[in-house]
């Protein structure tokens, strides 16, 4: 059984992209984020959650039981960062982002490694969705970022 404990992942966010993109209507995305911020100083956890609708084929045939198939499949993205409110940080990126309804590229892999079979980036072309901001006296700041994925994501292993 492999394991890993997660010690060096890193995360680029973009407002473009190099080569074909992740999202609607591009089934092979190929390149990398372009003009990229680092966040990986600043980001705590990243849960990716993908959810696929279940569509009903119950039909006469199905001796009593119910006969369900795959639908469309969605995904969402939910960041924890330390917040930042620095030029280029967390707060001067992603508020400005969902105000402007402004469409980002992530690319996440599990260590600084370059992209392999066993150190894939994890692409996506999505809009934040919910920016909360909470402040607490002698508490580190954190802000967890909801994205919405923007058409397919993609794993890349070169």
């Amino acid at each position: 059984m492999a394991t890993f404990v997660s010690l060096s992942a890193t995360s680029l966010y973009g407002t473009s992209w190099t080569g074909t993109g992740p999202g609607s209507g591009n089934p092979t995305p190929s390149g990398t984020v372009a003009s990229s911020t680092d966040f990986s100083d600043h980001i705590k956890s990243v849960s990716i959650s993908l959810d696929a609708d279940e569509v009903d084929f119950t039909n006469f045939g199905a001796g009593g039981f119910k006969e369900m198939k795959t639908g469309l499949i969605s995904a969402s993205v939910s960041i924890t960062f330390f917040a930042d409110y620095a030029a280029s940080s967390v707060n001067t990126v992603m508020v400005p982002a969902i105000l402007a309804r402004t469409l980002g590229y992530w690319d996440f892999k599990p260590t600084s490694s370059a992209r392999a079979a066993t150190n894939p980036s994890l692409v996506f072309a999505l809009t934040p969705k919910k920016v909360p901001t909470a402040m607490a006296i002698g508490a580190a700041e954190e802000c967890t970022v909801d994205f919405s994925i923007a058409g397919k994501y993609a794993r890349l292993t070169s």
